[in-house]
């Protein structure tokens, strides 16, 4: 199996973008755990693969914006998961505002995504 034009590194590109996305949503869960919110809804595996196929479609300078966006995003929430755990475990303080707001922020990274490789 080969990615888009038969390239076999297109694939590992395709699916390293695609993995990227769904730790962030991963990482979503959990800070919206942290913010009290009800669970963030898995996405099927339906929703999976047209989301890949989205991509596969997409033009190569929206797929290298997508994929900017996933490192910029995963960073920051990295970033941000631990700072409001070290928070929580050194202060025994409640850390759901900011985790409420890095959830925001998240889920507009994620959408922005989606905008860039939007289902058809």
């Amino acid at each position: 199996m080969t990615g888009q034009d038969g390239d076999p590194t297109a694939l590992a590109e395709d699916t390293a973008a695609m993995e990227r996305r769904a730790q962030l949503r991963a990482a979503l869960a959990i800070v919206a755990r942290m913010a009290g919110v009800a669970e963030v809804p898995a996405e099927t595996p339906d929703e999976i693969a047209r989301r890949a196929d989205a991509y596969r479609g997409a033009t190569p300078i929206a797929r290298r914006r997508l994929d900017a966006l996933a490192a910029e995003a995963g960073a920051f929430a990295s970033a941000g998961i631990a700072a409001l755990i070290r928070h929580r475990d050194t202060t025994g303080r409640d850390c759901a505002p900011a985790a409420s707001q890095l959830m925001l922020e998240m889920r507009r990274a994620i959408a922005a995504m989606d905008r860039l490789a939007p289902l058809g």
